[in-house]
C-alpha cells in the first residue's frame, strides 16, 4: 500500500511510544476496576463460563484431552478457542492469581490495549503520528454504532457511552475483545509480509493470524471481513504477488491450527451457528452477500479512479463490510450471518479511523490560530468523556461478593451433595457452576461447542416445555434420564438468578423429591434405579432415530424404560482421570453398555487388550458391543483418531513450511550468501 513521501523526516521514537502510552493510559483508566476486582455485580455475564474453562485447564494442566464438564463431556479443542482460556489459566498459574482475577486483568489489558494496536497501525500505514493518534483516541472514546443505532443506543443507556467497555463487561466478550485488539497488527504484519516478503514478516504474519483463530469465532470472522477489504483496497499494481502471499499465509495458517479447527470442528461450529440463530444459508442471504459483492465492487472502481489512497480505502471497504453486516440487524433485525449484532465492535474500529481521517482533512485546511483553537476543544471534549467513561465502567464493574449469589450456593450445593453424579443446572447457575465444582451437567455452555442437535431439543424442552400441556413435568423427565441427570435446579419468578429460564417452574412440584429449597430456589432429586452414567440394556432400547423436536419422545420411551428397569448387579464406571473411565459389567447375549457420555471417535473401549465396538445412538450418546456375555471389567479411554492425528501431522508440515518460506525469504534478501554458499 501506500509509503512514506520521499525526503519526509521520521518522526522521533520517543513521540510515538509517549502517544502509545497516552492512548493504553487512557483505555487503562476506563478499564481500572478491572485490574483489581475478582467479581462484579454483571452476574448475566458470560464471562462465567470462560472463567470456568479457564479454572478447569489450571486445575488439569496435565490432562486436557476430554472435558467431561458440559453436554455428556467434548473434546477440549470443541468447547471453545482455548487462546484465552489457557492464556488465563498459565496466568493464574504462573501469578498465584485466582482464575477469576487472572481473565480480569488479561482481558482489562486486551481492551487497553486495542486502542494501542490500532494507533500502530495507522501511523505504520501513513506516517502520519497525529492522525493515527486521533484515530486511536476516537477509537477509545467513541462508539460510531451508537450514533446510527438507536437500538444499540437505547442498551447501552445513551450515545457517548462506552460501548466497548459494555460489552465486554456487561456481556462477557472477552474472547472478542482480545482478537479484535490483534486485528490491526495482524493486518499490519500481512501488509508488511505482502509488501516487502522480508522473512520477519512472512515468518510473523501467519503466527498473528494463527493467533485469531485460536481466541474467538466472531473475531475470527471479523479479521476474515478485514482481509477482505485489505484484498480489495490492495486490488492495484502488483496484486497478484499480494494475494499470492495471502493466499500463501492463509494456506499455512490454517495447516498451523488444524488440530483445534479441523474441518469437524468447522463443520460443528457452522451447524451451531447456523442453529442458535436460525440463519440457513438460503437464496435471500446469498441475494445479500452478492449485493454487499456488487456495491464493493462498485465502490472500488470508483475511489481508485478518485485516486483515493489504499490505506483509506482499506478502512472504507471494512466500514463497510462489517456495517452491512451488523447495521441491517441494528435497524431491521434483519441478519445475514449468525449473531450479526456482535460484529458492532469490528464497525466501531474502522468508523474510529474514518471518523479521524474526516477530523484531520479539516484541520489541515484551517489556519493555525483557529487549528490550535479547535484542538484545544477537542482536548477538553476528549478529558470530559474519558470522565464520562471512567463513571460508566466503574458503575458497571462494583465488585461483589460472590458467596451471596444463588448461583455460588446452589453450585456448592451440588459440589457436597452430587459430586460424581451429573445435574441439571439452571440458566445462569449453569453457567457459574463449573468455576466452582467439577460436577458435570447435562447443559453448560458454550453454543458453538454443543455436540448434537438432540441436545438442543432437550435443554429447551425441559426449560419451556412449549406445547406439552399437562405433560410438561412427564416429558420433561424424559429427557433428563436419557441424559443421565441425578437431579435438577429450578430458578422461580422470585429468583435472584439473572434468566429465569423455566417457563412452569412449579412443574416438578410433588413430582420429584425436593432435596434442598432456598426462596424461590429448588433442587429435585431425580429417582434412578442406579446412579452410574454405564448401563446395561438391550440392543433394541438404543435410540435409532433422532427426534424431531422435545415432544417426540416415541424413540426415547425403549431407552429411558430400560433406564428405569435396571436390575442389579448394576454396571458400575469409574473415572480413572479425565480421559479415561473403568466399566464393570455384567451383560447377556442381546445386551450392549450404553454409556451416558457425548460419542467422539477418539474414544476407544478395551477388553483384556482386545478392542471393542463403539457405535453412537441418536441423542448423541454411545453404546459398547461387548464380544460375548459375561462379566467384563472395560478399560474406556480418549485418544487420538484419524482426523486429529493427521492435524497433528499437518501442524508440523505447516511449521516446516513456514520455516522453509521464511529462510527462502532470508535469502532472497541476502544474494551474497546464495554467491558464498555457491
Amino acid at each position: 500500500m501506500a509509503t512514506r513521501s520521499p525526503g519526509r523526516a521520521l518522526p522521533s521514537r520517543a513521540l510515538t511510544l509517549l502517544s502509545a502510552a497516552v492512548l493504553f493510559a487512557i483505555n487503562a483508566y476506563v478499564a481500572r476496576a478491572l485490574f483489581w476486582v475478582d467479581f462484579t455485580a454483571r452476574m448475566e455475564s458470560i464471562e462465567s463460563s470462560y472463567i470456568s474453562i479457564s479454572r478447569w485447564a489450571l486445575d488439569h494442566w496435565q490432562d486436557r484431552a476430554w472435558f467431561p464438564l458440559w453436554f455428556g463431556g467434548m473434546p477440549f479443542g470443541h468447547v471453545y478457542q482455548p487462546g484465552l482460556h489457557l492464556t488465563v489459566a498459565e496466568s493464574a498459574r504462573f501469578l498465584a492469581w485466582t482464575p477469576e482475577h487472572a481473565y480480569h486483568v488479561v482481558t482489562g489489558l486486551a481492551y487497553s490495549l486495542g486502542p494501542v494496536a490500532l494507533f500502530w497501525l495507522c501511523y505504520r500505514a501513513t506516517q502520519r503520528r497525529g492522525f493515527a493518534f486521533l484515530a486511536g483516541v476516537v477509537y477509545s472514546l467513541f462508539s460510531a454504532i451508537l450514533i446510527v443505532a438507536p437500538t444499540v443506543r437505547y442498551d447501552v443507556g445513551g450515545p457517548l457511552l462506552a460501548r466497548r467497555y459494555e460489552v465486554l463487561v456487561h456481556y462477557g466478550e472477552g474472547p472478542h475483545t482480545t482478537a479484535l485488539a490483534l486485528v490491526p497488527l495482524v493486518i499490519w504484519l500481512v501488509d508488511r509480509a505482502a509488501a516487502t516478503r522480508r522473512w520477519v514478516f512472512v515468518l510473523a504474519a501467519p503466527l498473528a493470524v494463527a493467533s485469531v483463530v485460536l481466541t474467538n469465532w466472531p473475531g475470527t470472522l471479523g479479521l476474515a471481513m478485514a482481509l477482505a477489504a485489505y484484498a480489495l483496497a490492495t486490488l492495484d499494481r502488483d496484486w497478484i504477488r499480494r494475494w499470492l502471499t495471502l493466499a500463501g499465509i492463509g494456506v499455512v495458517t490454517y495447516l498451523i491450527v488444524m488440530p483445534w479447527a479441523s474441518p469437524s470442528v468447522i463443520r460443528l461450529v457452522f451447524r451451531n451457528a447456523q442453529q442458535s440463530t436460525a440463519t440457513p444459508l438460503n437464496a435471500d442471504r446469498i441475494l445479500s452477500f452478492g449485493l454487499i459483492a456488487i456495491g464493493l465492487a462498485a465502490a472500488h472502481l470508483g475511489l481508485k479512479r478518485l485516486g483515493v489512497n489504499p490505506w483509506l480505502r482499506f478502512f472504507l471497504y471494512f466500514a463497510a463490510i462489517t456495517g452491512a453486516v451488523a447495521l441491517p440487524f441494528a435497524w431491521f433485525h434483519r441478519d445475514i450471518i449468525p449473531q450479526p449484532n456482535r460484529f458492532q465492535l469490528e464497525f466501531d474500529m474502522a468508523a474510529a479511523v474514518l471518523v479521524a481521517f474526516a477530523a484531520t482533512a479539516v484541520l489541515n485546511r484551517l489556519p493555525s490560530r483557529w487549528k490550535v483553537l479547535l484542538i484545544v476543544v477537542l482536548a477538553v471534549l476528549g478529558v470530559s468523556q474519558l470522565r464520562r467513561y471512567g463513571r460508566y465502567a466503574k458503575a458497571m464493574t462494583q465488585p461483589l461478593d460472590i458467596t451471596g449469589t444463588i448461583e455460588y450456593r446452589m453450585a456448592k450445593w451440588f459440589d457436597q451433595n452430587m459430586q460424581g453424579k451429573r445435574v441439571f443446572a439452571p440458566g445462569n447457575v449453569s453457567l457459574w457452576m463449573n468455576l466452582f465444582t467439577d460436577v458435570p451437567q447435562v447443559a453448560g455452555c458454550c453454543d458453538q461447542g454443543i455436540p448434537t442437535q438432540e441436545h438442543r431439543i432437550a435443554v429447551y424442552t425441559i426449560y419451556t416445555g412449549q406445547n406439552a400441556g399437562e405433560r410438561d413435568a412427564a416429558i420433561s423427565l424424559l429427557w433428563l434420564k436419557a441424559y443421565g441427570a441425578a437431579a435438577i435446579g429450578v430458578t422461580g419468578p422470585a429468583s435472584t438468578e439473572a434468566f429465569k429460564p423455566y417457563w412452569n417452574p412449579k412443574k416438578f412440584d410433588r413430582v420429584l423429591p425436593e432435596l434442598w429449597r432456598s426462596g424461590d430456589n429448588v433442587v429435585y432429586g431425580i429417582p434412578r434405579p442406579s446412579d452410574s452414567l454405564a448401563h446395561v440394556v438391550k440392543r433394541s432400547a438404543i435410540v435409532a432415530q433422532a427426534p424431531e423436536n422435545g415432544l417426540m419422545i416415541e424413540p426415547l420411551l425403549p431407552l429411558v424404560t430400560a433406564l428405569e428397569n435396571e436390575k442389579p448387579p448394576f454396571a458400575r464406571l469409574r473415572w480413572i482421570n479425565q480421559h479415561e473411565a473403568e466399566i464393570d459389567a455384567t451383560t447377556g447375549l442381546e445386551d450392549v453398555i450404553f454409556v451416558q457420555a457425548t460419542y467422539d471417535p477418539g474414544w476407544h473401549a478395551t477388553e483384556s487388550g482386545v478392542r471393542l465396538k463403539i457405535t453412537p445412538d441418536m441423542l448423541g450418546m454411545m453404546a459398547i458391543q461387548p464380544t460375548q456375555a459375561g462379566v467384563h471389567r472395560i478399560r474406556l479411554a480418549y485418544g487420538e483418531d484419524a482426523e486429529s492425528l493427521w492435524a497433528q501431522w499437518a501442524r508440523i508440515g505447516g511449521l516446516l513450511v513456514l520455516g522453509l518460506w521464511a529462510v527462502a525469504c532470508w535469502y532472497c534478501d541476502r544474494p551474497d550468501r546464495l554467491l558464498r554458499t555457491g
